[in-house]
């Protein structure tokens, strides 16, 4: 048996299982001359095709993270250079072939995989550091840098990357900057957007739009690269980044800290904004259930560490500040928790008085999402954003639901809620024992329908993708989606970056406006 990802059997292909899209025939499909010309610009190393790649290693570019799709490319690229991209893509315009920009990929909502025959081109070898300037913190690098490669890179100059994600030893900053990726400290750095200061893209036609600025401030016309930036590879192709990193501040302290109810979690985040709100990085909350798979599934780090916390908990919340004098926030923090404990807000709390411990504490959140994807063959993934005190009330209703169903425990294992609450930001996990289309709709329209009486987003920070393609007006009207489809069409015309992603099929655009009007008739009595 060929496994998938994660040691599971290999997921259908997409195009044998989807319903709701036909492979567009515009597109061509590869020939043997298409793969010489490749070749004619490529080193031998730089190409992989099926029939003479390892097998595992060629499905590792066609199939996503949560084992849900897989395309079949002919032929997966690995350029080096700018140069090299341009001529790809101009090559694949004038040939009508579809491209599936990809970086780490490890998208988790469809987005960095082919849905039919498109071809793969990779950033993976694209990994120069171009420039570093210790005195301001410009970092410019090529697109298929890693994430933790840059941290270690930048740590020998006291700096690191405004961003830190649960994957970043496996996603690659171009993809970070396609999805406009927001991580464990978006409370303090906000998301990626916020801090690139220029990109290197290369469009459909092979045209390079050089935007590397290293400036800060720079109001000369229209800010191009902001299109980009979340765009998920259907604008351009990002080849380079130009990226403001921040100085890694001396004095860390990580708590983890024990609550009976979700309400108090929202009483100590707003107590934190009060006492902590200069130095607070994350505020991560995790239930009982998202503790106890880790500790099932025994993903923690250090090996073997025990859990911070001695009492059960229903939720427990992993809480980091970063100042600058050490012996002034210990008593801060100290003085936080102390409060948190004699208002009766939470029933037990610890610090990190170590990096060992602080990396201990931190390995139950990062280390939650690779263990619940190891209990059950496919995970069905939410990625939403809404009001703070509403934040968990999905995972309730979506459990009584499943329940009044008889989904759990015979199509699903469990439902998982955990995430930042800072941001207004939940990740809904939901391992399935089923590879079901019918069923992963049924729950979609159900959480979708759920988020939008409170006038949520279908997608905080993981992008929109194939997954939530057809509930993008759930979020956006449809207004909004033409006029986006208007630019889509402006920088590829011929459609040949990422097709099949982020927009709604025709038909699609229509019901999720009308199952907002459903919502708000509801809400008004109307």
């Amino acid at each position: 048996m060929v496994l998938g990802k994660h040691g599971f059997a290999l997921t259908p292909l997409t195009a044998d299982k989807t319903t709701r899209l036909q492979r567009n025939a515009q597109y061509k499909q590869i020939e043997q001359a298409d793969i010489a010309y490749f070749r004619s610009i490529l080193p031998e190393s730089s190409i992989l095709e099926e029939s003479s790649c390892p097998q595992d290693t060629y499905l590792a570019f066609l199939t996503d993270w949560y084992n849900l799709y897989r395309g079949s490319s002919a032929v997966v690229l690995l350029p080096t250079t700018t140069d090299q991209v341009l001529a790809i893509l101009k090559y694949c315009n004038d040939h009508h072939i579809a491209v599936v920009p990809q970086s780490g990929n490890t998208s988790a909502s469809g987005g960095s995989v082919p849905v039919f025959d498109e071809i793969v081109v990779s950033t993976k070898k694209m990994e120069n550091i171009r420039s570093f300037d210790p005195l301001s913190g410009a970092l410019v690098c090529d697109a298929g840098c890693n994430l933790e490669t840059l941290d270690t890179y930048l740590a020998q100059y006291g700096y690191q990357i405004p961003l830190d994600l649960p994957a970043k030893h496996l996603c690659r900053i171009g993809g970070n900057a396609a999805t406009n990726a927001g991580g464990i400290r978006q409370m303090r750095f906000g998301n990626l957007h916020g801090s690139i200061m220029g990109l290197e893209v290369v469009l459909a036609d092979g045209t390079v739009l050089d935007n590397l600025s290293t400036m800060r401030k720079d109001n000369t016309g229209y800010h191009l690269k902001n299109l980009f930036i979340g765009s998920e590879g259907t604008l351009g192709y990002i080849t380079a980044v130009s990226i403001q990193a921040v100085r890694v501040r001396p004095a860390v302290n990580v708590l983890m800290i024990g609550f009976p109810s979700y309400d108090h979690v929202v009483k100590a985040y707003d107590l934190c904004k009060k006492r902590l709100s200069e130095t607070i990085s994350a505020f991560e909350v995790l239930d009982q259930d998202s503790v106890r798979c880790v500790q099932q599934v025994g993903f923690q780090v250090p090996e073997g560490s025990p859990f911070p916390i001695s009492s059960d908990e229903a939720f427990y919340v992993v809480m980091e500040t970063a100042g600058s004098i050490e012996e002034d926030e210990k008593k801060r923090v100290q003085n936080f928790l102390d409060e948190l404990r004699s208002s009766d807000i939470a029933t037990d709390g610890a610090i990190a008085t170590t990096a060992e411990a602080r990396e201990s504490f931190w390995s139950w959140r990062t280390k939650l999402p690779p263990s619940i994807v190891q209990t059950g063959p496919h995970s069905i993934h939410f990625d939403i954003s809404m009001p703070i005190p509403k934040l968990y009330q999905v995972v309730y209703d979506t459990r009584e639901w499943m329940n009044k169903q008889g989904i759990i425990g015979r199509d699903v294992v469990a439902v998982y809620g955990y995430g930042h609450v800072g941001d207004g930001n939940l990740h809904l996990t939901i391992p399935a024992l089923i590879d079901s289309e019918e069923l992963r709709e049924k729950i979609d329209e159900f959480i979708y329908t759920w988020l939008t009486q409170y006038s949520g987003s279908v997608s905080a920070e993981h992008g929109i993708g194939l997954m939530k393609a057809p509930y993008l007006t759930y979020t956006k009207s449809v207004t909004m989606v033409n006029q986006m489809q208007r630019i889509k069409n402006m920088f590829d015309p011929n459609g040949i970056l990422n097709p099949y992603k982020v927009f709604p099929q025709e038909h699609e655009l229509l019901e999720g406006q009308a199952v907002k009007r459903r919502v708000q008739a509801a809400r008004c009595g109307c």
